[in-house]
């Protein structure tokens, strides 16, 4: 997974959240996806409330998923676990691209 995200595609879709998104609590939201920035503007995040990815400095990034700790899920491999989660975060890239193709 982490090979086929494409840093361009999440800033991308950040400037469009953020520019184009109506004002909530946590920074702004366009559709489902709500895009907020560190005070010091050294790492951004985009969620949509299951997933979300943050985006620091010199371009790495980290997802997080709901459930991120395999021993709180009850009758789940961690294999199954983390087959979960990348489909959750696959979900998620798919959100971000047709997010970025519409706007």
């Amino acid at each position: 997974m982490k090979n086929s995200v494409d840093i361009r595609t999440l800033l991308n879709v950040y400037e469009k959240v953020k520019t184009q998104g109506k004002s909530v609590e946590n920074g702004k939201q366009l559709e489902d996806i709500i895009c907020s920035e560190s005070y010091d503007g050294y790492s951004v995040s985009l969620t949509d409330g299951n997933v979300s990815v943050d985006v620091n400095f010199h371009n790495t990034y980290h997802f997080h998923t709901l459930n991120e700790d395999p021993d709180t899920v009850i009758n789940q491999t961690t294999t199954e676990f983390h087959n979960n989660n990348e489909t959750q975060i696959q979900r998620f890239m798919d959100k971000l691209n047709e997010l970025n193709n519409r706007y």
